[in-house]
């Protein structure tokens, strides 16, 4: 057909700009890359609806990154096989550090929704966010637990994605010792060893702390309040924004009553277009978006202001990529540094009644 249109002297459609996503499809974090790629393909089909970008359709395909550095790696052997031009990725901290050598080596830029270790922060490299560093809300969360009378706190916190979950337990701790808090118990272990959560769970009843960091995916934040309970401890519980998810309040349900968090995403909020976002999320997945969802929609966004002003070049997303300046986003307007970092507003958030609501 291509060969027709040619001796035909027709134009040809100019290729897709394919988008590699990369995030955990399956297992204990599939809430943050099912929804990541659902909130990428929804901005997909809103740009390529739109008439695509400078004459370019977008074309998203995703793979399973897994849970360790070797499937982070493999992930991208796999989405580089499939000749994606940039990626949306990865959804926990680790696996982007895993992996963004191999994307710099490819040359293909990498643009993650939900990626916030300042390991990454300030550097002129290949990769590019929508989400702040972690650690101004682990400064914001300490300042709460504070300023509403907790005096010691034990910190559980997993290490498999330790790029994200150390240095916001590190803010944190620093901040509320410098406020006068007392860290009764700093509590590693890794998802893969339930065993270890447990004692890591039972070390913080025995601390006797009145307070629980827990820097933790959703279904462990969940199981560690619902074990608290059970034994008869009740603290006040904090949470990172890895918590922060739709799978908490299903898989907690009363337990998780009451939990505070500090996020750049508030479930609540009321704006427009935050409505407008979740309305077509809904329509289109059937069920409700999370952060991942709205910060991978905003990444795919970003993406395509960036390649518009490259003329519908990738190659030239480097350097229009750090230009984005003032885009509407869901959670409000984005620009990007000559790094590719962003600095975006916190919120201080809590489940109230089974829903998210926020504090401040």
């Amino acid at each position: 057909m291509l060969a027709a249109m040619a001796m035909l002297g027709l134009p040809r459609e100019p290729r897709a700009v394919r988008i590699g996503f990369a995030g955990q499809l399956e297992g204990l974090m599939s809430d943050l890359g099912v929804q990541g790629r659902n909130g990428g393909q929804l901005a997909v089909e809103h740009l390529n609806a739109a008439g695509g970008v400078a004459g370019r359709r977008l074309e998203l395909v995703a793979e399973h990154d897994g849970t360790s550095a070797d499937d982070a790696r493999a992930a991208v052997t796999r989405l580089l096989a499939r000749n994606v031009q940039v990626a949306v990725g990865h959804m926990t901290s680790g696996q982007t550090v895993a992996a963004l050598p191999l994307w710099e080596a490819a040359g293909v830029p990498l643009i993650s929704p939900t990626t916030s270790t300042p390991e990454l922060e300030g550097k002129a490299d290949g990769f590019f966010r929508v989400i702040p560093a972690n650690t101004s809300w682990a400064t914001d969360l300490a300042s709460y637990a504070r300023a509403h009378g907790l005096r010691e706190v034990a910190i559980v916190r997993e290490t498999a994605n330790a790029p994200f979950s150390t240095p916001f337990a590190e803010a944190f701790a620093a901040r509320f010792r410098e406020l006068g808090g007392t860290v009764a118990a700093d509590l590693p272990y890794v998802t893969s060893d339930r065993k270890a959560f447990a004692e890591a769970l039972l070390h913080a009843r025995q601390s006797a702390a009145s307070g629980v960091l827990l820097v933790c995916p959703a279904r462990d934040v969940a199981m560690a309040a619902q074990a608290f309970h059970r034994d008869g401890f009740f603290p006040a519980m904090y949470s990172s924004s890895w918590g922060y998810t739709r799978e908490l309040l299903l898989a907690g349900g009363r337990d998780v009553e009451g939990i505070v968090f500090a996020h750049a995403y508030a479930a609540d909020l009321d704006d427009e277009a935050f409505r407008n976002f979740h309305a077509a999320y809904a329509a289109r997945f059937g069920w409700e978006p999370n952060f991942a969802a709205a910060f991978a929609y905003e990444a795919v966004m970003v993406l395509g202001d960036a390649l518009a002003r490259a003329g519908g070049d990738p190659v030239m997303l480097p350097r229009t990529l750090p230009e984005v300046r003032d885009l509407a986003g869901v959670l409000g307007p984005i620009s990007l540094d000559q790094y590719g970092d962003v600095h975006r507003r916190s919120f201080i958030l809590t489940i109230r009644d089974g829903e998210f609501a926020t504090l401040q």
